[in-house]
């Protein structure tokens, strides 16, 4: 079983390569499509963003004030082709993402192992217990932020960054 501090430790990793990956892009590059379809870095990061959103709501935390709207960045959401009106900026979606991961780690601090083990509903009929969601949204989590590195190759910085 994955522990607390393991999954804090997680959550660091997550945020550093994301970091690393986002750092220097400006918003074009941020918008370079894949070729063969897909999401750009900016919609990835704004789903990175609302995911933490997810994961700290798995964790007992509660719901910032004023965070931005993420519902452009929802699972299932039309891929960003290029600049829409009221867009948020890769600058406000990174401020989120931090200020998100700084929230689900001052959570985590403060629960114990035995709280992963109580039941928890996510989505209407659908209950597994704290550690299951927690992981697979860790899992989902992951996935996206590896896209980031095909998708800062995509707009020409190649540099090995980890």
């Amino acid at each position: 079983m994955i522990t607390i501090g393991d999954y804090i430790k997680l959550i660091e990793f997550n945020a550093d390569v994301v970091k690393n990956q986002t750092s220097g892009l400006l918003m074009p590059e941020m918008l370079v499509q894949p070729k063969n379809g897909g999401n750009c870095m900016l919609w990835i990061l704004g789903h990175l963003t609302n995911n933490l959103r997810i994961i700290l709501r798995i964790v007992g935390g509660d719901d910032l004030a004023d965070l931005p709207d993420l519902s452009r960045f929802a699972r299932g959401s039309e891929p960003i082709k290029e600049l829409e009106r009221g867009l948020l900026t890769s600058e406000q979606l990174l401020n989120t993402y931090n200020q998100l991961n700084a929230a689900v780690i001052a959570q985590l601090k403060r629960v114990d192992e035995a709280y992963f083990d109580e039941d928890f509903e996510l989505f209407p009929e659908s209950v597994a217990r704290r550690g299951w969601w927690a992981y697979f949204f860790s899992f989902h989590h992951a996935y996206h932020v590896g896209q980031l590195e095909q998708l800062r190759n995509l707009a020409g910085h190649i540099e090995k960054l980890l």
